[in-house]
């Protein structure tokens, strides 16, 4: 590593240390939620792919939500989608917890674009769910409260940081 570039690190961990506790600690909580959507949206990947039954827990009717038309894109489960999403949003919340951001930056607008297009999606599938389906799946509803956190926990880290940097 060159010197100024091992400067420019040290300097960015010696600043950071100076942060308020909320800059730090918003872009662990996004991490986190970003790694429990990951954790759901992949399980339901893997019960695609693998033909197994949904652990449902008796509530909803997950498999008529898994095995319906809505759950695929072409060949494509829509949970692969959200994982992919959330794979996103955790390099993107990983980014903002190793550096912080001076500023509401590429990173904190990026991250807002993609859970606020999950949210969207999200409130799409469970309309679909409840008013086509008539059936709901508590994972999707799960992944839904996920995205939708983390959406609003980023709206409200990227405001407060306009505030403190004004």
């Amino acid at each position: 590593m060159s010197t100024a570039r091992s400067r420019s690190v040290a300097v960015a961990w010696s600043e950071r240390r100076w942060l308020p506790a909320w800059e730090r600690a918003v872009p662990a909580l996004l991490a986190l939620l970003a790694a429990a959507g990951l954790g759901v949206s992949g399980y339901l990947t893997y019960t695609h792919w693998a033909e197994q039954a949904v652990a449902c827990g008796g509530l909803g009717n997950c498999e008529l939500v898994q095995n319906s038309e809505y759950a695929t894109l072409g060949p494509v489960p829509v949970a692969l989608l959200g994982a992919m999403m959330y794979a996103a949003l955790g390099g993107l919340a990983l980014l903002g917890f190793l550096r912080p951001p001076a500023e509401p930056d590429w990173r904190v607008t990026a991250f807002w674009a993609i859970a606020f297009a999950g949210v969207a999606y999200s409130a799409y599938l469970t309309y679909i769910e409840l008013f086509v389906l008539e059936a709901i799946c508590v994972w999707c509803v799960a992944s839904a409260v996920i995205v939708t956190a983390a959406w609003l926990l980023s709206t409200g880290y990227a405001a407060a940081l306009r505030v403190h940097r004004a």
